[in-house]
């Protein structure tokens, strides 16, 4: 049943008022599609440090730096972020950050990276990088 209602189709509306239905090009679904699924995922995430991640770079003025853009936002340089106008559901280190892209996934568990490896978080999250995770 699930297949049935997460779908990812973008509507436009013709100036009378017909809506069109236009499927996306990205492959990044936005962080929106993932919580149409996943809700209780979503709500955890949503009161995480991943979430405000964005934030941060805003609260010290390097939201447009391609140096902090790759962990603080979802797919810079990928294909999916680009900024906080055009693509604001992909702002902050989101499911897809993780996951992958999933724009393909939408029900398919096959499409999506259920367990993220290692070197996933390390791309982020390593000794060199001053977002280090504390050692436990």
């Amino acid at each position: 049943m699930k297949k049935l209602l997460c779908g990812f189709v973008l509507f436009l509306v013709s100036a009378n008022g017909v809506v069109i239905g236009a499927q996306s090009t990205s492959k990044y679904a936005g962080v929106d599609n993932c919580k149409m699924c996943h809700p209780d995922i979503y709500n955890d995430w949503a009161k995480s440090r991943h979430a405000e991640s964005f934030d941060l770079l805003v609260n010290v003025g390097k939201e447009k730096s391609a140096e902090c853009l790759p962990c603080h936002s979802t797919g810079y340089g990928k294909g999916g972020f680009i900024d906080e106008a055009t693509t604001p559901l992909l702002k902050g280190t989101t499911c897809e950050s993780c996951h992958g892209p999933g724009a393909a996934h939408m029900g398919d568990k096959t499409k999506i990276q259920r367990v993220p490896s290692g070197s996933t978080c390390a791309a982020c999250h390593q000794k060199t990088n001053i977002h280090m995770i504390p050692p436990k």
